[in-house]
């Protein structure tokens, strides 16, 4: 059993699985707990089905060497996708999240009706649509963690998860708004990204220092890595002036080629360019010195990079734009 699989399972598992009980406590207050246990035994299920159907593909239909390099991939832009987001919300560009919000969102939405005592339509369809689109993430970990390392590891790390979520809930009866979402988050894109980037770069022929041990020293990098990203992040703004011709004609290139790209498009475009690039070099050169998995991590953190450098540009546009005019005065005479 890896250990390290099963921890990063449960993290990410843990947190879908408090955004989907956030949505299943509205409707279960709101539309009676039997429409919200129905369309969360339907969500389930069709999770369950889902885990079977891809963990059988991918273990006895596919090659191993391409099931790392398409699901590694797959995983790598997805954890991306997480730490980017963390990142932001670390900095202070992008808001926290809030489960009190978003339970009072979905109460908003379901309209404030007395609990009813049967099957409500609205109540099971929201049930079951808050378990099964939060839950196909924990599908998608679990299907690439445990397809391509250990699926018992996986398995059980989102069940735990799902116990001690569940379990919270049926005694507090309120969402879980003191278990810290946004910094698990941030683990989690961490540990994603590091595990992106093992599976795809051994599908692609890099030989990473140390086999599986690998995990641990990326794990470090892009988690140093991201703080140093943080700290960038809250500096204050340069004045242009202090920029240097040379210097503002650069960034205005880079800036107009990748504005052609929004957030995380960027981001995941710069990563694939990154994987293309250090696959044709192994297949060409080889990597008898390991130099392509340098490669690889710089490029990732490259595009992490480029992503949170387009939102930090978006935002400062739109905190000028929010920014009062100042008064105009009558000409002094």
């Amino acid at each position: 059993m890896s250990i390290v699989v099963l921890l990063a399972t449960a993290l990410a598992a843990g947190v879908e699985w408090v955004e989907a009980l956030t949505i299943v406590l509205a409707v279960g207050l709101l539309k009676g707990w039997r429409s919200a246990l129905v369309g969360t035994a339907i969500g389930f299920v069709a999770l369950a089905l889902l885990v079977v159907a891809f963990g059988i593909t991918i273990t006895s239909r596919v090659s191993i060497d391409t099931a790392r390099t398409v699901v590694g991939v797959f995983l790598l832009l997805f954890g991306l996708k997480w730490l980017h987001k963390a990142i932001l919300r670390s900095s202070g560009l992008k808001s926290l999240s809030d489960e009190a919000r978003k339970f009072e969102e979905t109460k908003q939405k379901l309209g404030q009706t007395a609990v009813t005592s049967g099957l409500d339509r609205g109540g099971v369809a929201t049930a079951l649509s808050g378990v099964f689109l939060e839950g196909l993430e924990v599908v998608f970990i679990v299907v690439a963690l445990g397809g391509l390392q250990d699926i018992p590891s996986a398995v059980i790390g989102a069940l735990i998860a799902l116990l001690i979520v569940g379990g919270a809930g049926a005694a507090f009866r309120r969402p879980l708004t003191r278990v810290p979402e946004n910094a698990i988050k941030y683990v989690v894109g961490i540990m994603l990204t590091s595990f992106g980037t093992f599976f795809s770069g051994e599908g692609i022929g890099v030989h990473w220092w140390g086999d599986d041990l690998s995990v641990l020293i990326l794990v470090a990098a892009y988690g140093l890595a991201s703080l140093g990203f943080v700290w960038l992040l809250k500096r204050p703004a340069r004045r242009p002036s202090s920029i240097s011709g040379a210097e503002r004609t650069i960034r205005a290139i880079a800036l107009e080629l990748w504005g052609l790209f929004v957030d995380d498009g960027a981001v995941a475009l710069v990563a694939v360019v990154v994987l293309l690039a250090v696959a044709l070099l192994v297949q060409h050169q080889g990597d008898t010195h390991s130099f392509a998995g340098i490669l690889l991590i710089v490029g990732v953190l490259l595009a992490v990079y480029v992503g949170l450098s387009n939102s930090a540009k978006s935002g400062r546009k739109a905190d000028q734009a929010a920014a009062p005019e100042p008064e105009s005065r009558p000409p002094v005479r």
